[in-house]
């Protein structure tokens, strides 16, 4: 590719996104890599046609030893023969990937552009090509992507411009050749150690073999999607602001194309704080249509009732600090809950069902009770066989079934030596049952 073609092609990007203006600064992020090179050398060539004035900025991650003291002779060389004013930024990947518990890779990325936000410039330009366009869109189509991450690399973000996305690494290097301009190379890049170098080495060989003009391709492909993106947004923006009915609240769902809920519901994710991914985006447009509720985070949760979606924050009641021993009368154990138990003596002539039908919603045998009877929290993996049944239950199970989320941690769950005797909403264990031979009987209502 001919000089000129590259610097056509990155006039033509930044005249698109119709943001420069006369003597505004724009900042190069100059690594010494043949990619910011190029950017560097085009930039200058168009100085005067845009009437801006061009700098740079140069991060030392210090990852390299030598090679990184290298980078960062070779832009300050490259820069004084230029003319072009350069800040050094000196950062340490190594320890904030310690303190922070992440890669070196994205704490390398977290320190770069927190240098770019000391720049004192109105914009800041990044050398991403039409070839990191494509790795990037395959890198987030194999992790899986909504179409606004498959649009991959935005030409513009903030005041950060992306000038070379219409120019392949190839042409870089001809427009490189072209002008006798050295570079230097990262050797990190020629291992397969990372994702992104496999894709570059491995994956991209290969589609060039289907098409050898695959990141020309590609790159109108993103850009068309990028175009069907910005007006879904538009359109999501529009139905967001209509069915937003109230705080953490969407309204009328089932009124909106699919595409447009997924994308209201994304927003009230955010909006709420809360990271979403396509499958719990997809549960909770079934939630909206279908009701019910459905574990954000912690004791945070979205409702779905009648095409209306909220997230709400449940308070739940304090569990019990510890096992409380049963008394006769009144037990007070949570906010609002009283159970009241009491013994009471039967005659033989009495039957089963006369006593069922005669006693509170609960009596358990009290001769059959082993040792001190207590209310307890249920435990992990507790439980109970309930009456006339041949096989156990948990415990847990049983009450999710039987109460709210709210109301799960104030049920009931009584205790002897030999484990769960009774829980609320479920019924007493066969070992504790009433039968014809019970003369003590324990019961108690809850309210």
């Amino acid at each position: 590719m001919r000089a000129d073609a590259v610097s056509r092609a990155v006039l033509e990007q930044l005249r698109e996104l119709h943001c420069l203006e006369p003597e505004q600064t724009v900042c190069c992020a100059l690594s010494g890599g043949a990619d910011s090179v190029c950017l560097l050398r085009c930039l200058l060539e168009l100085r005067p046609v845009l009437g801006i004035t061009i700098t740079a900025v140069h991060v030392n991650h210090h990852l390299r030893g030598a090679e990184s003291e290298r980078d960062r002779a070779f832009c300050q060389q490259l820069c004084a023969g230029l003319g072009v004013r350069l800040a050094v930024y000196d950062v340490n990947p190594a320890a904030r990937a310690a303190q922070e518990h992440c890669s070196e890779e994205l704490a390398a990325r977290e320190c770069r552009y927190a240098a770019f936000a000391q720049v004192q410039a109105d914009w800041i330009a990044t050398a991403h090509t039409a070839s990191d366009n494509l790795e990037t869109a395959v890198h987030r189509l194999v992790r899986g992507a909504s179409l606004h991450g498959l649009t991959a690399i935005p030409p513009k973000n903030g005041r950060f411009l992306r000038p070379l996305l219409r120019v392949t690494r190839r042409q870089v290097e001809q427009y490189l050749k072209s002008l006798g301009q050295t570079y230097v190379t990262d050797s990190t890049n020629l291992t397969d150690a990372y994702t992104r170098n496999r894709i570059r080495h491995q994956v991209i060989p290969a589609l060039e073999q289907l098409n050898p003009s695959v990141e020309r391709t590609v790159s109108y492909t993103l850009r068309s999607l990028r175009r069907e993106d910005d007006f879904l947004h538009q359109q999501a923006q529009a139905a967001y602001a209509k069915c937003h009915t109230g705080k953490n609240t969407l309204s009328g769902l089932e009124t909106l194309h699919e595409a447009l809920q997924f994308r209201c519901i994304a927003m009230l994710l955010e909006e709420a704080g809360i990271s979403c991914e396509a499958p719990l985006l997809e549960r909770l447009a079934a939630l909206a249509r279908q009701g019910g509720r459905w574990n954000l985070s912690g004791a945070v949760y979205a409702v779905g009732k009648s095409g209306t979606l909220t997230i709400e924050t449940v308070q739940l009641p304090e569990p019990l600090p510890e096992a409380i021993p049963l008394q006769m009368g009144e037990n007070r154990l949570f906010s609002g809950f009283v159970l009241h138990a009491r013994l009471e003596t039967v005659s033989p002539a009495e039957n089963v069902a006369n006593i069922h039908k005669k006693f509170a919603n609960a009596c358990l045998d009290y001769d059959k009770i082993k040792g001190e009877i207590v209310v307890e929290n249920r435990r992990e993996g507790e439980k109970i066989r309930l009456v006339n049944r041949d096989f156990d239950s948990d415990v847990r199970k049983l009450v999710n079934k039987s109460f709210r989320l709210e109301d799960r941690s104030s049920a009931v769950i009584l205790k002897d030596s030999q484990g769960v005797v009774f829980v609320e909403g479920s019924g007493a264990a066969e070992r504790v049952k009433i039968d014809s031979e019970t003369v003590k009987i324990l019961a108690f209502t809850i309210k």
